[in-house]
Order: structure tokens, then sequence, then C-alpha cells
């Protein structure tokens, strides 16, 4: 039996009463009942409340600390340094949203198998299945694969019965790249010497995979419910989710020829141009100028000032239209097409 002890690295921005509710039970978990010598004192909570909202704690189980606003990325890095003052502690970090649900005989799989896994798959990440908080009983995936941006989930929609899903069972060659941070385990070893790529929110879980450079393990019953994606999206979102991209890919050279990528940048910007949708349309082009600033700029950037300065642009259909015209030029000037 391996010697496991786990810290949840939870990151929350004005989500009081999900982030309380899952503490709540986390806290009347086994992992907190003294008669449990099995996991009892394996498992401490880090809450770091980018909204400065709920009380600071402190014990040996329970860590909340304030933050400013610098998103998901920056308030896990957060959450790692906390982490990392007792990483002699710890056997491995957890990373959850703070608006999942979930039962909590997730956490004595994962546990039960970090307790027993080979050699082999020692270093392997867990990924936690993501099902669909409006359907419970579909998964919306088990895990991901990046595929250059081209994202694939890993068993997309399956409809979950007893029959086909067995909790506890292994999946150990899913063929994915990463996992999600609604719930993902990485091992100490990795985590104490990786920082998070300051991408304010999303991407930092394809970027922070695809370095760990080991396959996520699937498994049967670690598992959350969690909001779709495609109910989330508005005009700063497409900001983040057009730069980001292009940085994981450049990061780790899975960007295709600079005309591929360009064309399928220009035709993300007449999608939303023909629909009048300027603002959104604005926010594209802004994406690839900030992305061919590198990455230099974007490690040096207060990232809670130039978001809220994000919320202040504007676009309009003269505007965007020099814009475009200003980065296609620097683009190919940089890439030589």
């Amino acid at each position: 039996m391996r010697d496991i002890n786990i810290a949840v690295n939870i990151c929350t921005y004005h989500r009081n009463e999900f982030v309380e509710k899952n503490i709540s039970k986390l806290l009347k978990s086994k992992f907190f009942e003294e008669n449990e010598k099995k996991y009892y004192g394996r498992l401490q909570i880090f809450v770091v409340d980018n909204g400065c909202e709920l009380k600071q704690h402190n014990d040996t189980f329970l860590h909340v600390f304030h933050n400013r606003n610098t998103g998901g990325s920056g308030g896990f890095q957060r959450g790692l340094e906390e982490i990392r003052k007792n990483s002699s502690t710890f056997s491995h970090v957890i990373f959850m949203d703070d608006d999942v649900e979930f039962d909590i005989e997730a956490f004595y799989i994962l546990f039960d198998y970090l307790s027993k896994v080979s050699e082999k798959y020692i270093d392997n990440p867990v990924a936690g299945r993501m099902f669909c908080m409006d359907r419970p009983d579909i998964q919306y995936t088990a895990a991901e694969i990046w595929n250059g941006g081209n994202l694939k989930h890993v068993e997309y929609m399956k409809q979950i019965t007893s029959e086909n899903y067995m909790p506890g069972r292994v999946n150990y060659s899913s063929g994915a790249e990463y996992g999600g941070w609604w719930f993902c385990c990485f091992p100490m070893s990795f985590v104490k010497d990786n920082d998070i790529i300051p991408f304010f929110i999303h991407c930092d879980d394809v970027e922070y995979g695809l370095r760990c450079g080991k396959p996520p393990i699937i498994i049967e019953g670690v598992h959350v419910w969690h909001e779709t994606f495609e109910k989330r999206m508005t005009p700063i979102m497409h900001y983040y989710d057009t730069r980001n991209p292009l940085f994981v890919n450049s990061l780790h050279s899975l960007n295709d020829n600079p005309k591929s990528v360009f064309i399928r940048w220009k035709d993300a910007i007449t999608s939303h141009h023909i629909k009048n949708d300027y603002v959104t349309e604005y926010y594209v082009i802004l994406a690839m100028a900030d992305f061919l600033k590198g990455m230099d700029w974007l490690k040096k950037i207060d990232p809670e000032k130039y978001h809220r300065r994000l919320g202040k642009m504007k676009g309009n259909k003269l505007k965007n239209a020099f814009a475009w015209r200003v980065v296609e030029r620097k683009y190919k000037r940089r890439y030589e097409i």
C-alpha cells in the first residue's frame, strides 16, 4: 500500500453557495472521521477565493485564502503555492472546479486506486469524468484529446447504466491527452516544479496536462457533474478561446502551417461578421494581435487589470475592419506568408 495524502485545490469566484456546499460535503467524509483509520487525515482542502467573500480559514485540514481576481489560472496557481509550503506532506493534488457536484465515493475510489497503483502508472494523472448537470445519467466526457485544438471528448455523451459502468474499473489506454480541471488529480512529483501558465481562464488545464506528458488514467466512479460549456459562451470567452489555444499549440509545437492557422482565424472572424456580431468579431481579432505579442508579454501583464480592460472594449464595423488589416499585416510579416 502506498502512503497517499491528497490536497484538493479549488479556485472560486462569486460561487459561495456551490463551494460552501462542497466543502461541507468533504468535511463530513471519512477523511475527517477519526475512527476511519484508512482515510482519516489523508485529505486537506485548499480554497482560493478570488472574490474575497468567504471567511478566511487556516487549520489542519481546511485552508481558505483571499486572492486578487487572477482568473482560474491565477487562483489555482495560488493554491499550488500554498500546497507547496507543505509539499512533503502530499503525494497528490486534485484540481477541482468550485461549481461541480460530486458523490463522495469518487474520492474514496480515487484514494483506493492511488494506494495500489503499479509503478508503471505512478506518475500518470487521473482524469475525473464529467457528467451533465442537467442530464445526470449522461457522461459528457471521460477525458480529452487536444488534437491541436480540434478537441475530441473520450466517450462523448455516453448514457450511463449499471450494466456499462462499474465503479472502480480502470481504463489505462483511453487515448486521452489530458483531463479537464472540473476534476483532475496529479502526482506531487509533477506539481511541485510546474507552475500554471497565466491564461486567466481556459486552456490552463490543456497546457498543464500536455506538459505533464503522461496520458491520464480514467476510472469509473471518479466523476463529477458540471454544466456543459456551450451554455457559458460570451463574447469575451471567444477572446480567450482564440488566444489561448494559439499559445498552447505554439508552446507544444502543435500549430499547423501558418497559412492554415491564418485561414481558420479569418473564417472565425467572418462567421461573426456575417451575423453583425461586431463585439465578438473584435475579440477574435484582438486575440490574434495579443498572441503575436508573445509569451513574455502574457507573463508580464496584470491578468486582473487586463481582464477588466477587455470587458470595456467594444468593436464596431469600421474599427474592426481597421484592426483586422493591421493584425493581418503583422501576422503575414511574422510568418512570411
